[in-house]
């Protein structure tokens, strides 16, 4: 059991299911260490706050990051083209994010095969390879150990940390999906560094 010290910096994640964010609030009362902000899903799904959430979040002065939710309904190459089209990369202070959870009746393999697709097409892009964001569940059943050389933003809730495969530690531990926090009025995901790493090692290089 490793306990989450109540005083211990964390960094949240969002996106339209939390509503309208006061960012300044946020920033004034909180200050996350980073904020990852869901951009889109699939090959054309965009979420509703992104742009908003951006322009709030830049201009409240956070260092953020946008992620993708990887869907196996529609090509790796479409989904991609939708990432890029909405994510404008010089606006990114973190690396970009990849939430895979699940394999729409597909094989892991062909999870994988198609996630390497779109993990190279976004490394390409963006000149560093993506965090992947799994449940704890999800990324040992679908991706294990062979995703362990990335960035692993993993959510396990509660007390325990995740447990992950092989050689490889997660970098990031999403601890609750219920935070609290002045500015957002519904739940948030909280997450901590793993104490091997720290806010530089997802900053984006430019």
């Amino acid at each position: 059991m490793t306990p989450i010290p109540k005083e211990e910096a964390y960094g949240i994640d969002v996106s339209h299911h939390n509503g309208k964010i006061d960012w300044e609030k946020v920033k004034r009362h909180h200050n996350p260490l980073f904020v990852y902000i869901k951009a889109t899903e699939g090959s054309t799904y965009v979420d509703p706050q992104y742009e908003n959430n951006i322009t709030r979040a830049s201009k409240a002065g956070f260092l953020f990051g946008s992620y993708h939710f990887f869907r196996m309904t529609s090509s790796a190459h479409s989904q991609f083209e939708n990432f890029r089209q909405t994510v404008d990369v010089k606006k990114q202070k973190c690396i970009p994010m990849v939430d895979v959870e699940r394999a729409d009746n597909h094989s892991p393999k062909e999870l994988q095969d198609s996630l390497n697709v779109f993990i190279s097409l976004v490394k390409n892009h963006f000149g560093q390879a993506p965090m992947i964001y799994a449940t704890n569940r999800s990324y040992n059943e679908l991706l294990g150990k062979d995703y362990n050389k990335y960035h692993l933003y993993i959510g396990r809730y509660g007390d325990s940390a995740p447990v992950i495969p092989g050689k490889g530690t997660y970098s990031i531990w999403q601890y609750t999906e219920k935070g609290s926090l002045k500015g957002i009025s519904k739940p948030v995901d909280k997450a901590r560094f793993n104490k091997k790493y720290s806010i530089a090692n997802i900053l984006l290089s430019k």
